[in-house]
């Protein structure tokens, strides 16, 4: 998947309007991952070249492509997906458009097996695509942006510190975004910013997405405690009344129905649910820390700069 990642990243059309080099981050790889970078930066060698970072997991992977990045934009981008030739341009004109430090773009799935799918909204979600964001807006705590598909200018990490190795499995970008949101950093989200997400049969697997379902709740109760301040028991006493009249009946409908496709959703969802209300029930009762910001330099968000041509953008998977 990466060397098709790499070929769709060398094909990015820019209109002259910037320049940018690929950054790949090798995050302890143990198979030919080094081969595939060296190969791509004998093929560009003006485009690609990789680091290697030994601390295992994607948010050392992540802070170690901002330490490495050499310009002041750097956008994200993983290595199981293909970019739309437009892709950055599109991230890079909303930002001028929009004067904005932080902006997204949408999802979509393709099958690697080239069998289309009618799959559940949950489902979807869980595989990474963007659901029912059709309209450019602003993002907000409620719906946050991914470092699938991000680009962020360098001051952002200056203001706010990197991402938290905390969150070593999952959700490190809900939190960089949470955190620049208090900072009143604002984000946008840009729907014509493509990138396509190469989904194989395996990753439909019930093992799989319920995996993906546990690794998604880490986080999530600290992070609306945060949000929502001191109305937190009430959101969470809401959320156990969405658990009890709504998820378990609708998960159990489902399984009455025999309906394998929404019955793994429905599961999926009660699971990140019943995720959210133990980690809640430990914040309310137990009253520990909320989850801080990591040490940064202590200094209020700088003006927005103006975008000028010629800047670069960098990748950092």
């Amino acid at each position: 998947m990466l060397e098709q990642a790499l070929a769709s990243l060398a094909r990015l059309e820019t209109n002259n309007a910037f320049r940018y080099q690929v950054l790949v981050v090798d995050n302890a790889s143990t198979d030919q991952t080094p081969n595939v970078i060296t190969r791509a930066a004998e093929k560009w060698p003006a485009l690609v070249r990789g680091v290697r970072e030994k601390t295992p997991g994607v948010v050392a992977a992540r802070n170690r492509g901002v330490a490495e990045a050499r310009s002041q934009w750097i956008a994200f981008f993983d290595d199981d997906q293909l970019a739309d030739p437009h892709w950055l341009a599109e991230l890079f004109n909303a930002a001028r458009r929009k004067n904005m430090l932080c902006v997204g773009g949408a999802v979509r799935l393709l099958f690697t097996d080239g069998m289309p799918r009618t799959l559940p909204d949950v489902t979807r979600m869980l595989l990474g695509e963007t659901i029912g964001q059709e309209n450019s807006r602003l993002y907000n705590h409620r719906f946050t942006p991914g470092t699938g598909n991000l680009m962020l200018h360098r001051s952002i990490f200056e203001t706010i510190g990197g991402f938290d190795q905390r969150f070593h499995a999952r959700n490190e970008d809900t939190d960089l975004f949470l955190r620049m949101h208090r900072r009143g950093i604002a984000a946008w989200y840009e729907p014509a910013a493509v990138v396509d997400h190469l989904t194989p049969p395996e990753r439909l697997t019930a093992r799989y997405l319920l995996k993906i379902a546990n690794l998604i709740s880490v986080g999530m109760a600290a992070n609306e405690q945060a949000s929502v301040g001191a109305a937190y028991p009430l959101v969470a006493a809401a959320r156990c009344v969405q658990f009890a009249l709504l998820l378990t009946p609708r998960y159990a409908w489902h399984w009455a129905r025999r309906n394998k496709d929404q019955t793994l959703a429905a599961r999926c969802r009660w699971e990140i649910a019943r995720r959210y209300l133990c980690d809640a029930s430990r914040l309310l009762f137990s009253a520990p820390k909320a989850v801080q910001s990591p040490p940064g330099p202590d200094i209020s968000p700088s003006p927005r700069p103006a975008m000028q041509a010629g800047q670069s953008c960098e990748f950092s998977k």
